[in-house]
């Protein structure tokens, strides 16, 4: 039986610093796939008084704007740092050792990510290049690549059964390594980088992966089993086999079903089951992307002249 994941303390702080808690006007949901590592804060109505500084923490929030801002002001210590409008993609590095604080009196919707200095400080190692001890982006400015991988977050939260945990990790792992490259400027090389797995762990890590064909296991169990870090076991893996753990898995699940197509008369929507998808619509789109056809069609042909199979 799997331990309970504990929330983290920082989103109590933020409910609690930001007025959220039980107010009828605020919305906070969490990403329970990620082990509670980013949130959508929401609220229709904006905050009237000064937030109060969140104290304690540590690590960064990365706040991708949803919504455009009219006016926010954002204050670490008692230094007022940012003041103006937000427009949409907008994202704040925010450092949680400064103790920051703002002020928000209109109606928002924000992407927060809790990032650790740990998981950035694995980043660097596994890239060989140097640590990053502070993340610097302009305040309010946008960024394409945090809004592009914050839309993938935001649909894990709007449709969590339709994600795994797998996937979700590969995500972070990329924000991660855009933090440390764009807002650390370090620039990351797989130059150096030559090795892969070894036979023993390419063994281990698929036996793993096959075993949670519906991607339900976090990247780092997989790392853990490797005995390697997590950025280390996802460049190791794609070294060997050319693609993430999470597309490698995608491809196997996406075998298997079109061995049940061929050898058994299971309805499409069995299958995607036995395979881990989500559903039937999840199996269509990813094997029509894998193979460029649906899969009922793909099978009438593959069985042309046989007896007739549900679909």
């Amino acid at each position: 039986m799997e331990t309970p994941i504990e929330v983290p303390t920082i989103w109590n702080q933020i409910a609690e610093t930001m007025y959220l808690r039980d107010s009828p006007t605020a919305e906070i949901k969490l990403s329970e796939l990620s082990s509670f590592s980013f949130a959508r804060l929401k609220i229709t109505q904006g905050i009237p008084d000064m937030t109060r500084p969140i104290l304690g923490e540590s690590g960064y929030i990365i706040a991708l704007q949803l919504k455009a801002i009219p006016h926010v002001e954002l204050f670490l210590g008692k230094k007022r740092v940012s003041s103006g409008y937000y427009p949409v993609g907008a994202v704040g590095a925010i450092q949680l050792q400064e103790e920051p604080a703002c002020f928000l009196p209109d109606p928002f919707d924000a992407l927060a990510v809790h990032v650790t200095q740990a998981a950035l400080d694995e980043i660097a190692y596994a890239h060989q290049v140097p640590y990053v001890d502070r993340l610097i982006w302009p305040y309010g400015t946008i960024d394409p690549i945090v809004h592009h991988l914050g839309q993938t977050l935001l649909s894990s939260l709007e449709h969590p059964q339709q994600t795994s945990k797998i996937f979700m990790d590969h995500v972070l792992q990329a924000l991660n390594c855009h933090l440390v490259s764009s807002y650390g400027n370090v620039t990351l090389s797989d130059r150096r980088f030559r090795g892969g797995l070894s036979p023993r762990q390419a063994r281990r890590a698929t036996e793993l992966l096959e075993a949670h064909l519906d991607g339900d296991i976090p990247l780092q169990q997989v790392a853990e089993a490797c005995e390697l870090s997590v950025s280390h076991f996802a460049r190791s893996f794609k070294k060997t086999f050319r693609k993430p753990p999470h597309a490698w898995l995608l491809e196997r699940r996406v075998d298997k079903a079109k061995g049940l197509m061929l050898n058994s008369r299971l309805p499409l929507a069995d299958i995607a089951a036995q395979c881990g998808f989500a559903d039937q619509s999840s199996l269509n789109r990813s094997f029509r992307r894998i193979h460029g056809i649906a899969p009922g069609m793909w099978r009438r042909n593959s069985k042309r002249g046989s007896s007739s199979y549900a679909v």
